[in-house]
């Protein structure tokens, strides 16, 4: 089988926060727990970008979905000894695997849902948060909440939404593969999350932003949107950010 491939693959709830624990990586989300443990468990053939969805306790039943380009390999792993038990436990069962779109349509409308990080990229010099302090300046590269970048450019000259800024942040990621003919923010929160510091210096802790969006878009270049779908919306989609769900369309809108 070619192209890209939805993945469902269940998730034991206590033995991911049991790995998370062991790994010094337990934070809010198990971003990047479930990042490593599908690293080990299928290499390079685990399905990214994914999305990690829990049930309401510990104990109840959850899972993951994916995309992955080639489940030939990724069937080839499950084949392998494990290599690390707690991660073998982690996964309860075998994934489900069935085959995207091999082209996308353009006009084609789809109910839609990511859930996203919304960050922007700063460089080597980058202004304080506070602008009233002239002299303040940040001397590394690094990520910064989009709506804080926002705001820091805007210099109080009007007050700005949260939702709209969010909004405009994921318009400017599709960049051009679809239109969004409709899109409301479902969930708006802050997260405590871990990741591998570059390098392998050992781990880093942060608390960043996370959107989860909902709507209708329309497929506007289909090469662009294969590789929206493929690689994921925004930075982070090796740690359950980006993955792009589709659902078939409602009622088209009613004009008038």
């Amino acid at each position: 089988m070619s192209g890209l491939h939805l993945v469902r693959q269940g998730i034991d709830q206590a033995a991911l926060a049991a790995f998370a624990i062991a790994r010094s990586a337990s934070d809010d989300d198990y971003g990047y727990a479930l990042h490593v443990a599908l690293r080990i468990r299928f290499g390079e053939a685990g399905p990214q970008p994914f999305r990690l969805v829990q049930g309401p306790g510990a104990a109840q039943a959850a899972h993951l979905i994916g995309y992955a380009r080639d489940p030939a390999a990724l069937h080839a792993a499950l084949a392998l000894p494990p290599a690390d038990p707690m991660v073998e436990a982690v996964f309860a069962g075998d994934p489900q695997v069935r085959a995207m779109p091999d082209e996308w349509r353009s006009g084609a409308r789809y109910r839609f849902e990511v859930r996203v990080r919304p960050v922007v990229r700063f460089g080597a010099r980058r202004r304080a948060a506070r602008a009233a302090d002239r002299r303040a300046w940040q001397a590394r590269a690094g990520e910064i909440d989009a709506f804080v970048a926002a705001c820091e450019k805007a210099q109080g000259e009007a007050p700005l939404d949260r939702e709209a800024v969010y909004s405009q942040w994921l318009v400017q990621r599709l960049d051009g593969a679809c239109a969004l003919e409709h899109v409301a923010l479902r969930q708006m929160r802050r997260v405590n999350t871990v990741r591998a510091r570059h390098g392998g210096r050992g781990l880093h802790a942060s608390e960043t932003p996370e959107a989860v969006f909902a709507g209708t878009l329309v497929v506007q270049d289909p090469a662009r949107f294969a590789a929206l779908l493929a690689g994921g919306v925004g930075r982070h989609a090796a740690f359950g950010f980006g993955m792009l769900t589709l659902a078939p369309p409602g009622p088209a809108p009613q004009e008038g």
